[in-house]
């Protein structure tokens, strides 16, 4: 597949993450890449009786991890490690695009370039460690414990 072909973004093309609402929507698609916007909602703001509505960063960390892990969009994928800089907090009302890009994903261990930008200003700098499996990873027999 040319990495450059856009794919539709439904749940028969996602691999992962089909049931997250709370961490961004798929703008684009394609082998090894992936563009999240995210538009935080009032229940995401840190301290209500502050005086300001500042974002809580686990909420802008769920949306660059989300793009990153549809950017390498393999079944069986588990997140190992991350390296991540938040360049400037995020207010209510401000939306946030997060462009994840595959720096390494033809082996088990992927790594995935992910840089979130409110307007032009970078305010998120990352990458992402991804291990991918040939199964699921924790298969348990919970009856057995």
């Amino acid at each position: 597949m040319d990495e450059q072909e856009h794919l539709p973004i439904d749940n028969d093309t996602l691999a992962i993450c089909t049931k997250l609402h709370a961490c961004g929507e798929i703008l684009t698609l394609t082998r090894g890449a992936a563009n999240v916007r995210f538009v935080p909602e009032e229940s995401m703001v840190m301290d209500e009786e502050a005086h300001n509505s500042l974002i809580h960063a686990g909420y802008i960390f769920n949306a660059a991890s989300y793009a990153a892990m549809a950017a390498i969009n393999k079944r069986h994928s588990v997140m190992i490690a991350a390296d991540v800089k938040f360049l400037s907090p995020i207010e209510l009302g401000h939306e946030v695009i997060f462009k994840a890009v595959a720096t390494q994903m033809d082996t088990k261990k992927c790594e995935v370039k992910v840089e979130g930008f409110l307007l032009d200003i970078k305010i998120f700098d990352s990458l992402f460690h991804i291990a991918v499996f040939d199964k699921p990873p924790f298969s348990i027999a919970l009856d057995r414990l």
